[in-house]
């Protein structure tokens, strides 16, 4: 897919691979352009591992001075928005499935929670990997195979890591759009309320709340995207909140702006 000078591409993973990643990505921003826009990111339902193909690859979030420069950058989930006014403009991404990097990486994923991390520090085995995909950085479709074969071979190490009944709860959640009670969960996957946070925590990195309330404000982000005229207070009880003022606090938490502001947006960038 490309729109102005942007440009971006998913690509499917190994048949093997698809219980735990959800596709592989390759974009490149603005090409040719000077000066770029912040880069707003916003927490989704998924975590990605980015491998930076620009020759200076280097974050900064906006206010901050610390500049990171993680040419193979794992980001875990986020529960709030964040912005950065540095960062790199083309790369090749996997995007995991809420539980799929614990499946590959083995790692707690709590400690990934609203940052990037260098892959480097996780796995210093991938120096090797990183000059081979800089070797065919100009071709997005090869870095991805490389990857790919690289979690192929993760898979194998960690063929005796269990998800099932994490993965389970996830699509419920999904399947409910968040909208699930902890404790109705909690009896369908046969595990206490205890025993699930922990294992939520450890494999996706967030409590089976928290998760919820991503996947909830991802559905409402959707809604917006695809109706031009929205009804407020039913979009508030649809979604399950107490009342407006709660919606909208919880709403600029994830955005950073009112929910109104957002759907002002969302129309405008459809209109092009």
């Amino acid at each position: 897919m490309t729109k102005g000078n942007a440009s971006f591409h998913v690509f499917a993973p190994h048949q093997a691979l698809q219980d735990y990643v959800q596709n592989y990505s390759y974009f490149c921003l603005g090409a040719g352009e000077t000066q770029m826009p912040a880069l707003d990111m916003y927490p989704v339902e998924y975590t990605q591992l980015s491998f930076v193909l620009d020759e200076y690859h280097q974050f900064r979030e906006s206010g901050t001075e610390l500049v990171d420069s993680y040419k193979l950058c794992f980001v875990g989930l986020l529960d709030q928005g964040r912005c950065f006014d540095l960062f790199p403009k083309k790369a090749v991404q996997i995007l995991f499935k809420p539980y799929g990097a614990f499946k590959l990486f083995g790692i707690p994923q709590r400690y990934f929670c609203n940052q990037g991390t260098d892959v480097h520090l996780l796995f210093p085995e991938t120096a090797s990997l990183t000059e081979q995909l800089r070797e065919v950085a100009n071709s997005p479709a090869e870095a991805i195979s490389l990857l790919e074969a690289w979690l192929l071979r993760r898979l194998t190490l960690t063929a005796k890591t269990d998800v099932s009944g994490v993965a389970f709860a996830c699509a419920q959640i999904q399947k409910d759009r968040g909208l699930v009670r902890i404790e109705e969960l909690c009896r369908k996957v046969g595990m206490s309320t205890t025993t699930m946070g922990e294992q939520f925590r450890e494999k996706v990195g967030f409590s089976p709340k928290a998760f919820s309330r991503i996947v909830r404000f991802n559905n409402i982000n959707n809604f917006l995207s695809q109706n031009h005229a929205v009804n407020w207070q039913e979009l508030v009880y649809k979604f399950g909140f107490f009342d407006q003022n709660h919606f909208i606090k919880e709403f600029k938490r994830f955005y950073g702006c009112t929910p109104s502001e957002w759907h002002s947006r969302q129309n405008q960038h459809h209109q092009f």
